[in-house]
């Protein structure tokens, strides 16, 4: 696959009085050319310094940003063209409506065909009843929505969207990851931060987990699952969870288990496995209500690692 982002061992700090801090510290990461890569980690876990470096707002202390295989620090001017940028923070001028701020951006940005653009944004991002209301006025759902429009003027192959449901109610958010969506399937890459692991589950291709200023797990979702949760879990409520875990584990099936009031978790090795298990459960004779299989989210990935690097 062609990689349109790429770091190489960045590392970032800054000096708080007598104190050093490190936010970053040698991050190495690719994105391939229409991938949703999430970038997810708590709060002063680096995203927004790494945002920054990309968007050629910060310097590296050391280590290699490129973005079209051109430099984040050299050519910022020149990859600025063909990339754009949105937070879930930013905010919007006073006084002047939808309509009249993107033809201002237009002029920032420098570009033709404005009409097009400014129609063509506003088609995507659904806000052609409201361009001629006050965009200062919107509401929340409505800002970001208006956030994205104006990223989407210069037509940017590379999409940076740091937190861009921040903030959002139920609806709005979901509007949003609609419009992530659509991106995606146009070829747009896209770079994004959340604390929403549902929604990055949802959104992204792959994904890094990032722990002070370091990242410290990368993959799709399925890889990190079998790094991480390489057993396979069966939950079965039962009648008789002592008697149900005595037969089950006579068959040699089960790595381990693990005993909850009414029910037993098994761990198995595979899921060729979990057949053979359920054969046995339903055979054991023992009074059964529920066989699940535990299949763990993102979130649950998150957890583990967070807590445990």
């Amino acid at each position: 696959m062609e990689s349109v982002v790429s770091v190489s061992k960045i590392s970032k700090s800054f000096s708080s009085g007598q104190e050093k801090i490190k936010a970053l510290d040698s991050v190495n990461f690719n994105i391939n050319k229409g991938e949703v890569f999430g970038l997810l980690g708590p709060n002063g876990a680096g995203k927004t310094t790494l945002i920054a470096i990309l968007c050629g707002f910060l310097i590296p202390d050391s280590g290699t940003a490129s973005i079209f295989n051109m430099s984040c620090t050299t050519q910022s001017e020149k990859i600025q063209k063909r990339m754009n940028f949105v937070s879930g923070f930013s905010g919007v001028m006073d006084f002047f409506t939808a309509e009249e701020l993107l033809y201002f951006y237009c002029m920032l940005y420098n570009l033709d065909n404005t009409k097009k653009r400014v129609d063509t944004a506003l088609k995507i991002t659904d806000l052609q009843k409201h361009r001629k209301r006050i965009a200062a006025d919107f509401s929340s759902g409505l800002s970001r929505r208006f956030l994205i429009s104006k990223a989407l003027l210069n037509d940017p192959e590379v999409l940076l969207l740091d937190e861009p449901t921040v903030g959002l109610d139920v609806d709005a958010a979901s509007n949003m990851r609609n419009m992530i969506n659509k991106m995606k399937k146009t070829g747009t890459t896209i770079l994004l931060t959340t604390h929403n692991m549902r929604e990055a589950e949802e959104l992204c291709d792959r994904v890094a987990l990032i722990k002070e200023g370091r990242i410290i797990a990368c993959g799709t979702f399925a890889e990190l699952r079998k790094k991480f949760f390489p057993l396979e879990v069966v939950e079965v409520h039962s009648d008789d969870p002592d008697k149900l875990e005595k037969q089950v584990l006579a068959t040699k099936l089960v790595i381990k288990t693990q005993k909850l009031e009414d029910s037993i978790k098994f761990y198995l090795k595979s899921k060729t496995d979990v057949n053979k298990l359920l054969k046995a459960v339903i055979s054991s004779g023992v009074g059964i209500r529920s066989i699940t299989t535990i299949e763990p989210e993102l979130e649950d990935l998150y957890t583990k690692v967070m807590r445990n690097v």
